[in-house]
């Protein structure tokens, strides 16, 4: 037993958690994002902690935005790619459908590869895998010499139908080891073994495209951290919500694409276990964009389509497909570094640009001269400037004045505290809006919901917010601010497999595909670091079914039970359930067909971890009182001020009030009841529904 360090880097800041495993305390540290090298920032958190407890780390869980940034800044790998013969275009070709009908100059992200870098071989394979036409070897070479001739840094390899049959993948992979033994190849049947040609083709591109970087990335951060005297091991946060080690990531980059938010929602997942809440929306509003995602029974919703560097930022289709498992997170332009701005019109906007860490918010003081939510937070008398991480960064009360005056209350005509409550107003309806698409999407309504609210700016925003979703109750975590380095901590050790077997229901050998799940189980278990024995490992199966002749599939979550046991109509029971949720009616008379198969393997982690504040009391007394800007007065009201580690577990007190600590500050407004529970989260009741 010794110590386990989570860190995520953010847009604006940089979160830590430090558990020591044998006694259960948590050491939290947070501060500001390096954004032109995020490995400087996890260095100098790192140095914050003594050096005895960083010799006992065991294990570091990190979770980073570079992979996802390099594809959106395009600033990855020199790629190259080679295809089968006729399939050289398949990136620009994409779909051949457009995400909006009606946009006469409507376009789509320019592929990561040109076609220059686009290179065709001569084979080709049956969608079975039987073999058509044999590979060339020589138009290998050909299509190699002519991309390192170009000087490619990385490779990706997606040649049709490997998904079924790996054999010609892996002999131009043999060849590139012969040719350039140093580049880096990204091969279709190991990254997504999966039919789609397109999907398939662009998940690999960007898994070659970014896999230098990671692996530079990777071992600069591995070097640091050696380098601080951690002699533990190195992990990374995947997007599905598990943990996997430091050389699965070098090797599929792809799979850590959109690590930090998955984090933050298993650390929600995580205190609606210990509160005992079975369905839950998570809300993570950090410094440049807010999350929200579902969580049922404790666990997070997960999908396998992503996209990312969209033309359009809500438009689906608009962005580049990545095919990997993911937190099913909705995330829109709204943080606490969002900047307001009057439009053209005349309008008050709010987001989705944001003033990042660098210079960040004008109260910040470091030269940032625009308004943002956290300016306007800090006039509406949510945060106190003298206290804001714990008094570490004292905030600019005149510099934010003067940003929202200059720039929002003088072109409007309105009142430094109209102007203010406007922007809090906006930016919170934006994430209503954002958060109802989202839920009803899928078929749910959020009324049902506890609201789940973390990140530095998420429980300052979550009191409203949930009115305006006509959700009663609210629960802040301890330590919400960093909740995403928690979930560090308590993420399972997980890895995926996928397996295309495109048969009709009917008629099914459901034993030869329990055994296929088999070798997917055989797979993961090999490619999860630290796990000896089966026996440590739990596996989520599921399958995506559609009625023949659909064109889109639907993710069914299947039992532990054997297919064979369950049958034809046990299988049409478990598809049937989804579809009826997902779309009101089923078509009995329809036939099914199963085309992938899914197996999520999982270790568990630290799911007893509790950050709690000792020595709190059930009747601790306010520290001071303070006017806030109240919502339904539409004024300013008086709001007793309590320092959250003073409250302890059965404290209970009416609202309007601010429960302040380090690193997030909690708004419980008017008719509220505000009460701490076992595991010390804050519950917040609301008085009802939006007014």
């Amino acid at each position: 037993m010794g110590h386990l360090l989570g860190s995520d880097i953010g847009g604006t800041f940089t979160d830590f958690a430090l558990l020591d495993e044998s006694s259960g305390e948590i050491r939290i540290h947070k501060r500001l994002t390096t954004s032109s090298d995020p490995s400087a920032a996890v260095a100098a958190g790192i140095a914050s902690f003594d050096a005895q407890r960083l010799r006992d780390i065991g294990t570091h869980v990190h979770g980073t935005t570079l992979v996802i940034n390099a594809v959106i800044e395009r600033n990855g790998a020199r790629t190259g790619l080679i295809t089968t013969s006729g399939f050289r275009d398949v990136l620009a070709i994409g779909r051949e459908k457009r995400y909006d009908a009606y946009d006469l100059r409507i376009s789509f992200p320019e592929p990561l590869v040109p076609r220059q870098r686009r290179m065709e071989i001569r084979e080709r394979l049956h969608a079975s895998g039987r073999v058509l036409e044999a590979l060339d070897a020589g138009s290998v070479r050909a299509a190699l010499s002519a991309l390192l001739a170009q000087g490619i840094e990385s490779l990706a390899v997606s040649l049709l139908h490997a998904y079924r049959n790996p054999a010609h993948e892996l002999a131009v992979r043999a060849i590139v080891a012969e040719m350039a033994p140093d580049l880096p190849v990204s091969l279709s049947s190991r990254v997504l073994p999966e039919i789609n040609e397109y999907e398939r083709t662009s998940t690999t591109v960007v898994n070659a495209y970014t896999q230098p970087i990671t692996r530079r990335y990777v071992d600069r951060l591995a070097a640091r951290q050696r380098e601080a005297g951690i002699g533990g091991e190195l992990f990374l946060m995947r997007s599905s919500g598990g943990v996997t080690s430091a050389a699965v990531a070098r090797e599929f980059p792809v799979q850590v694409i959109e690590s930090g938010p998955a984090a933050g929602a298993l650390g929600a997942a995580h205190y609606a276990r210990l509160a005992g809440l079975e369905r839950v929306l998570a809300f993570d509003m950090g410094g440049t964009t807010a999350k929200l995602c579902l969580v049922k029974n404790g666990r997070v919703e997960r999908s396998t389509e992503f996209e990312i560097a969209r033309v359009h930022r809500f438009r689906k289709g608009s962005g580049l497909p990545v095919r990997v498992p993911v937190v099913d997170l909705m995330e829109i332009g709204a943080g606490g570094g969002s900047i307001a701005r009057v439009s053209q019109v005349g309008t008050l906007q709010v987001g989705p640009a944001s003033a990042g860490a660098d210079p960040g918010p004008a109260c910040y003081g470091q030269g940032g001269t625009l308004p943002t939510v956290t300016d306007a937070d800090l006039l509406l008398g949510y945060l106190d400037a003298a206290h804001f991480l714990g008094g570490d960064m004292a905030l600019d009360r005149a510099a934010a004045e003067a940003a929202v005056n200059t720039h929002l209350a003088q072109p409007l005509a309105l009142a430094l505290s109209t102007a203010a409550a406007g922007v809090h107003a906006i930016v919170n309806e934006n994430m209503a809006s954002a958060a109802k698409v989202y839920v009803t999407e899928h078929g749910e309504d959020p009324a049902g919901y506890t609201l789940v609210a973390f990140g530095g700016a998420g429980p300052v925003h979550a009191y409203d917010l949930a009115r305006r979703l006509a959700i009663s109750r609210l629960l802040v975590p301890p330590r919400a601010g960093v909740a995403s380095a928690v979930g560090m901590i308590v993420a399972p050790i997980s890895y995926d497999s996928v397996r295309t077997c495109r048969v009709p229901l009917a008629g099914a050998d459901l034993g030869a595909l329990d055994a296929l799940f088999a070798q997917m189980g055989d797979e993961c278990l090999e490619r999860m670091p630290r796990v000896d024995t089966a026996a440590q490992v739990s596996n989520e199966r599921s399958a995506d079914m559609r009625y023949v002749g659909q064109g889109y599939a639907v993710s069914v979550p299947l039992p532990d039970d054997a297919l064979a046991a369950l049958g034809e109509a046990g299988l049409r029971a478990c598809f049937d359930a989804v579809y009826l949720r997902l779309y009101g009616r089923t078509y009995d008379e329809l036939q099914l067909e199963v085309l992938n198969l899914r197996l999520t393997a999982i270790a568990p982690g630290a799911s007893q971890v509790t950050v709690s504040h000792h020595g709190g009391s059930t009747d601790a007394q306010p520290v001071a009182e303070r006017p806030a800007w109240c919502p339904l007065a539409q004024g300013f009201v008086p709001h007793r001020v309590y320092r959250r580690e003073a409250l302890g577990a059965g404290f209970a007190a009416d609202g309007p009030a601010i429960i302040e600590e380090d690193e997030s500050t909690t708004i419980a407004g008017s008719g509220s009841r505000v009460s701490v529970d076992g595991s010390g989260s804050l519950l917040v009741t609301l008085p009802g529904g939006r007014s």
